[in-house]
């Protein structure tokens, strides 16, 4: 059995820093196995040729937004189960859980039968090599058949993250990872018996892989003496209407929101094409840096979800408090290490990627941008993970869609076409990025101070738990 914790207990703030840290490094480092499989496939698929991995990178685009939407669904579980383990509800985290999985799982399949048939944009684009096209739509019609397993790892892993366990993100990151990378070998270059795929191959490990990690997932879950409390998919229950509904409520909002901020940055570099290719190429580069960078905050949002979810759960503004607390005073320290490693390293980062003298110039600039760009972007991201531990998904939704596209876009467009003054290209968009996540930025934290102030629980909060007991027990 799993020892109950006292969730009204307020620690210092030393205590639950150090608390946070427990959590984050586990998901920190299982977040660099998963970003690091798209490394894996981009060599290797290099490897094969130039038009394998053009296909790679064209199916790649197609395929992460609708996933980041359904990451985003399954998110809104690690809030209701750090919810029901602080109120000492453990006994309901298996209902929950199941009604999680039927509305994220149900729209896994939706999505896989709409890859399929997203192929059918290609020909929309004129390509000089259609071979670059037909290992696009193989990589595309494979990893589809990967949906549902993406779903379900990232479902298990909201679980054992909302009861404050964030070792096993670490243990299976790094076992996809392993998996990848001979799997990749077998199916691009056809070894041992495998067919040579190219650059498709790429989809079918993936996919693989994926399968493979959820299943042993699935055994851990089942047998480990951690979960002797929670085990979940033990059997199933009725399935109510207003069950589903709260849970859309919770969890839309969130899988949109990552959409929304997902599609953005895609076309930003679709929007930068006419620049030419020194300025594609150097924000790439600081999309790319940044995008390491941001692996921190992230994970720590992560940690801060866990760590207020519990408190509201138990109802301590107190313990809620002193999280919030924490959580700055470590995205402050992230943030002045991140902007050092920035600052004083551009010339060798850059370097990593490019030695052309244009997109030198160009990135060196944008990476100075990018520095400042961290701040705002860290404090908006730590909110967010606050504010999940609420529940307070609709409040996400709204200024997800307010900074990306009422200011950041048009004014990034603006300011890179030189509609009102001379074109900044790229720096126009990173400008637009900036202005974009310091008002979510600041709009997140009075949100939370008024939340601390007023001491009133968002709606969400109060109606979704209550929804699902009277559901679960009818």
């Amino acid at each position: 059995m799993t020892k109950e914790l006292n969730f009204s207990v307020v620690p210092t703030l030393s205590t639950e820093m150090r608390r946070l840290f427990r959590l984050f490094w586990p998901i920190v480092l299982g977040q660099l196995a998963q970003t690091s499989m798209g490394v894996v496939d981009t060599v290797m698929a290099g490897a094969a040729g130039t038009v394998e991995l053009s296909g790679v990178a064209i199916g790649g685009s197609f395929f992460w937004p609708p996933l980041l939407f359904l990451i985003g669904l399954s998110v809104a579980i690690s809030p209701i189960v750090a919810n029901l383990r602080g109120a000492s509800k453990a006994h309901d985290i298996p209902e929950n859980i199941h009604v999680a999985s039927v509305v994220c799982l149900g729209f896994s399949i939706l999505v896989a039968i709409l890859m399929c048939f997203l192929p059918k944009l290609y020909h929309l684009i004129e390509v000089p090599n259609p071979h670059m096209i037909e290992v696009a739509t193989n990589y595309l019609y494979a990893v589809a058949l990967g949906i549902p397993g993406f779903t379900l790892f990232n479902i298990l892993r909201s679980y054992w993250e909302g009861l404050g366990n964030t070792l096993p993100t670490l243990i299976f990151g790094f076992t996809a990872l392993i998996l990848n990378i001979p799997l990749n070998y077998i199916f691009i270059f056809g070894k041992f018996g495998a067919p040579a795929l190219g650059g498709a191959g790429c989809g079918v490990a993936t996919t693989l892989t994926i399968y493979i990690t959820v299943v042993l997932m699935l055994i851990y879950v089942q047998k480990h003496p951690f979960f002797a409390q929670y085990r979940i998919f033990r059997k199933t229950y009725p399935l109510k209407k207003e069950a589903l509904i709260s849970y859309l409520k919770l969890a839309l909002p969130l899988g949109l929101s990552t959409t929304i901020e997902v599609t953005c940055f895609s076309l930003v570099s679709f929007l930068l094409s006419p620049f030419g290719p020194a300025t594609v190429a150097a924000h790439s580069i600081a999309l790319n840096v940044s995008g390491l960078l941001f692996i921190c905050p992230l994970s720590l949002a992560s940690a801060a979800t866990i760590r207020t979810g519990e408190a509201m759960g138990a109802r301590s503004w107190e313990r809620a408090l002193r999280t919030t607390q924490g959580v700055i005073a470590l995205g402050l320290i992230f943030y002045v290490i991140s902007f050092l490693l920035v600052i004083l390293n551009r010339e060798l980062i850059i370097s990593l990627y490019s030695n052309d003298e244009a997109v030198r110039i160009i990135a060196l600039t944008l990476l100075t941008t990018c520095a400042c760009y961290l701040l705002p972007d860290s404090t908006q991201v730590l909110s967010i993970g606050i504010l999940r531990g609420f529940k307070d998904s609709k409040t996400i939704f709204i200024v997800t869609v307010l900074a990306y596209w009422v200011i950041g876009m048009p004014l990034g467009v603006t300011l890179a076409y030189g509609f009102i003054t001379e074109k900044l290209a790229a720096l126009g968009f990173w400008f637009g990025f900036c202005a974009a996540l310091s008002v979510a930025a600041l709009i997140y934290v009075i949100r939370i101070y008024r939340l601390f102030k007023t001491r009133k629980l968002p709606k969400a909060l109060m109606d979704h738990q209550e929804i699902l007991d009277e559901a679960l027990k009818a």
